[in-house]
């Protein structure tokens, strides 16, 4: 099932020229889509597991695409995104991406006992007129395991550029200590459970921006077991404001870099 809606905003990348010789935003319509699904698939390799629905799985999943952001080449970032969230589209309808020896069935996912589950969840959890943040969310629980596991993963695209923001787009060079310093400072003053010294915490590959400044993400036994799930550490942009570099100021805060110049 695929849905769409428009969100209008301003374009940061493209200004006009006012008569008082400043300059504004343009504003653009950025259009989303949005998917659902929940099918069956079913496992067809030798082994298999001797409980109802052993070898079937339900996989149910839904999430929002950029459908177009005015200009910009999108092709990438819908690419990734779908990749993250372990998508795809087949004759033009929403399919999980499958695991070795599963194929997809013809059964009532309401109808059917499944043994397995894997849950898909892409939202936008930040949309401002300089960047739209995804994050991707992906449960699976193998049948008779233990327990399921969650992995959350974000795509941060900038509108100024038109392209997927990595952290040092935000930040002065060499700010991997002292960012990093914030980080361990947060997690020793926070009653996590972690399986290593905070001395040892390293900086995560998962980062989110929001509304107040960035939030960075370890995914269940990457610092903490299970039993913690999942541990984030929020920094505002006034604790990061030291080694935020001009670029970074105006993704967080809308500071106009021509005015910091």
């Amino acid at each position: 099932m695929i849905a769409a809606f428009t969100f209008t905003g301003a374009s940061c990348g493209s200004k006009v020229k006012k008569e008082d010789g400043g300059s504004q935003a343009t504003s653009r319509d950025i259009q989303f889509e949005s998917y659902t699904f929940d099918l069956i698939g079913e496992y067809y390799g030798e082994d298999s597991i001797p409980t109802p629905g052993g070898r079937l799985t339900r996989f149910i999943g839904h999430g929002v695409l950029p459908q177009d952001i005015g200009d910009t080449d999108i092709h990438n970032l819908r690419e990734t995104l779908l990749d993250m969230a372990g998508v795809r589209f087949e004759d033009g309808n929403p399919v999980p991406v499958l695991p070795d020896s599963t194929r997809l069935t013809d059964l009532v996912a309401a109808d059917t006992e499944a043994c397995g589950e894997s849950i898909s969840a892409l939202s936008t959890t930040l949309v401002t007129p300089r960047a739209v943040v995804w994050e991707s969310e992906n449960y699976g629980y193998a049948c008779l395991a233990a327990h399921g596991n969650t992995s959350i993963k974000f795509v941060n695209f900038c509108l100024t550029d038109g392209k997927i923001i990595k952290l040092e787009d935000l930040f002065i060079t060499r700010y991997e200590k002292p960012l990093l310093k914030l980080i361990r400072e947060k997690l020793k003053s926070s009653d996590h459970d972690l399986l290593m010294p905070v001395s040892q915490v390293e900086l995560p590959e998962q980062f989110g921006l929001t509304s107040k400044g960035i939030i960075f993400s370890y995914d269940p036994y990457m610092i903490a077991p299970y039993s913690e799930g999942t541990i984030q550490v929020e920094l505002s942009a006034g604790e990061l404001i030291d080694i935020l570099s001009a670029h970074g100021q105006y993704i967080l805060l809308g500071v106009n870099q021509s005015e910091e110049d």
